[in-house]
C-alpha cells in the first residue's frame, strides 16, 4: 500500500519533466519537408506567406507553395468604379494599382521554387500584353492543372477604347502535360493555337476561350481526345469543325458560321448565343442543328433581337429538362418571342430566366403572356435582372399558373455582365442591391403560391 503511495506521488513530477522536454523543442522547425509541403498546400498564397514568421526553418517554405495562385483584381476595381470621386483620380488609382498588382506578382512568380502547382489565375482589366507568353510558360514550367487567365475590360468608359486596342495576344502554345483546364478571356488566340493545345495537352478536359478577335476556323479533334466541356463566347467563328466522343457541355457566343458537329456521343448540354443564336430559332428544323438539340437535356439560348416577333412551326423539344433563357430586354418590351419559344418546351423541370439592360418602366397598355401549355413538371424557376418591369411580371405571373408543381422561385439580383466574376465581387453586388431587389420582389409576392418558396439572394 506504501509503495503505491510512493509511485502515486512520483509519476506526476516525470510527467512534468517530460512535457518540458517537449516544450523546449521546437517542434515545426523539425517538421519533416513532406508535413510542411501537405499543409502550404490546404492553404491560400497569402496564408502560407504568413507561415513565414513561424521559425527559421518556415521563414522560406512559403516559396514552395504548389496549391491555387490567384491573382484577382476585380472586388477592387468594381469598388473603384463606383467610388464618388473625379474621373481623372479614378484614372490615376487604376493605373496606380495596375502597376502595384503586376510588381507583386512578377515578386511571387520569380519567389517560387515548386515543380508543381494546382493552379494559376490572373484576373485584372486589361491584363498585360508584354507579360501573356511568358504567364504561359510559367504555368508550363510549374506543371499546372488550372490556367485562368482574365483580362475582361470592366473599369469605365474612358479606358473602353485604350483596352479594345491594346490586346493581350498568345502566339505560341506550350505543352502542359498536368493541364486540365485551360481559360483564356479576352487573350487573342487563333485557331491553330487552340489546336496545338489540344494536342499537346492530353488530359485537357475544360477548354474556354472568351472574346478573342483571332478564331476564324477550328477542328476540335484528335485521337484519344479528353475534351469534355468546350465554351467559345464573344467570338467570331466562321468554321467550326467538333469531333470530340468525350465532349459533354458545348456553348458558343458570336455570329453566325457552319458548324460541323460531326461526332459527339456524349453531348448533353448546348449554349447558344448572338447571332448564331438567332439563326438556330429559325433554323431549328435544320437536319443537323434538331439532330443537336433533340439529344442534349440542358439548353441555354440568349434571345439575341430586342423586339424580335413570334416564333413559328417550332419542333417540339421534349428531351430538354433544364431550359435557360438571356433574354435582351428594354423597358416596357413585349415579350411575346419568348412566350412562343417557351411552347417547344414542355417537359422541362428547371427554367432559369436571365433579364439584360432592363430599366424600370410602366406601360399605359397591359401586354398579355397568354401561355398555351402547362408545365407540369416544373419544379424551379430562376429569375436574375428583373427589375419590376409590367411586362416581366406579366411573364412571370402566367409561369406561376402554368406550372402547377412550382417547388421554388428564385430571385438574383445578378445580371449576367456579372456571372463571371468571382465568389467575392458577385456577394459585394448582391449586397449592395439587396434593399432594391426586395422591392422589385415585392411586386410578385401576393401572385406566388402558397405552396411555393421564395428566395432572394
Amino acid at each position: 500500500m506504501t509503495q503505491g503511495k510512493i509511485i502515486a506521488q512520483e509519476m506526476p513530477r516525470k510527467i512534468l519533466v517530460t512535457w518540458n522536454r517537449i516544450e523546449k523543442r521546437d517542434i515545426l522547425s523539425t517538421m519533416p519537408n513532406e508535413i510542411i509541403a501537405n499543409v502550404l498546400s490546404r492553404l491560400t498564397l497569402k496564408e502560407a506567406a504568413r507561415t513565414s514568421v513561424l521559425s527559421t526553418t518556415w521563414r522560406y517554405q512559403w516559396t514552395y507553395f504548389n496549391g491555387d495562385l490567384d491573382f484577382d483584381n476585380s472586388l477592387r476595381t468594381l469598388l473603384l468604379r463606383h467610388e464618388h470621386v473625379g474621373l481623372l483620380t479614378k484614372c490615376k488609382v487604376f493605373v496606380r494599382e495596375w502597376e502595384r498588382f503586376m510588381s507583386r506578382l512578377q515578386h511571387v512568380m520569380k519567389s517560387l521554387k515548386c515543380h508543381s502547382m494546382q493552379g494559376l489565375r490572373i484576373c485584372m482589366d486589361m491584363g498585360n500584353p508584354w507579360k501573356v507568353t511568358e504567364w504561359v510558360n510559367f504555368a508550363a514550367e510549374k506543371n499546372v492543372e488550372t490556367l485562368d487567365l482574365d483580362f475582361s475590360y470592366n473599369f469605365m468608359e474612358p479606358f473602353f477604347e485604350i483596352s479594345e486596342n491594346i490586346r493581350n495576344v498568345l502566339s505560341k502554345s506550350f505543352e502542359m502535360r498536368a493541364l486540365r483546364v485551360l481559360r483564356l478571356a479576352s487573350v487573342d488566340v487563333s485557331g491553330e493555337i487552340i489546336e496545338s493545345f489540344l494536342a499537346s495537352c492530353p488530359v485537357l478536359e475544360t477548354l474556354c476561350v472568351r472574346g478573342s478577335k483571332s478564331v476564324m476556323r477550328l477542328k476540335v479533334q484528335g485521337q484519344g481526345l479528353m475534351l469534355k466541356h468546350l465554351e467559345l463566347v464573344e467570338c467570331h467563328i466562321l468554321h467550326l469543325h467538333i469531333c470530340a466522343e468525350n465532349l459533354v457541355t458545348f456553348s458558343y457566343t458570336g455570329d453566325y458560321g457552319n458548324f460541323n458537329f460531326e461526332t459527339v456521343p456524349s453531348l448533353v448540354e448546348v449554349s447558344f448565343g448572338g447571332k448564331y443564336c438567332n439563326y438556330l430559332l429559325s433554323n431549328m428544323e435544320d437536319v443537323q442543328l434538331y439532330a443537336v438539340l433533340s439529344q442534349v437535356h440542358v439548353l441555354k439560348l440568349e434571345l439575341f433581337i430586342l423586339y424580335g416577333g413570334i416564333l413559328e412551326a417550332l419542333p417540339v423539344l421534349g428531351n430538354v429538362r433544364h431550359l435557360e433563357l438571356r433574354i435582351r430586354h428594354r423597358c416596357g418590351g413585349q415579350l411575346d418571342r419568348t412566350v412562343s419559344l417557351l411552347s417547344a418546351f414542355p417537359s422541362i423541370s428547371v427554367l432559369k430566366i436571365k433579364f439584360m439592360r432592363t430599366t424600370i418602366w410602366e406601360l399605359d397598355e397591359g401586354w398579355k403572356a397568354n401561355l398555351k401549355h402547362e408545365y407540369p413538371n416544373l419544379r424551379e424557376l430562376e429569375v436574375s435582372g428583373y427589375r419590376r418591369d409590367s411586362c416581366q411580371i406579366e411573364l412571370l405571373i402566367s409561369i406561376f399558373k402554368k406550372a402547377p408543381n412550382l417547388n421554388r422561385i428564385v430571385v438574383d439580383p445578378l445580371t449576367s455582365m456579372h456571372v463571371q466574376r468571382s465568389p467575392d465581387v458577385k456577394a459585394s453586388i448582391r449586397e449592395t442591391q439587396r434593399d432594391m431587389t426586395i422591392w422589385y420582389v415585392d411586386a410578385l409576392k401576393s401572385h406566388v403560391p402558397p405552396s411555393t418558396q421564395l428566395i432572394v439572394l
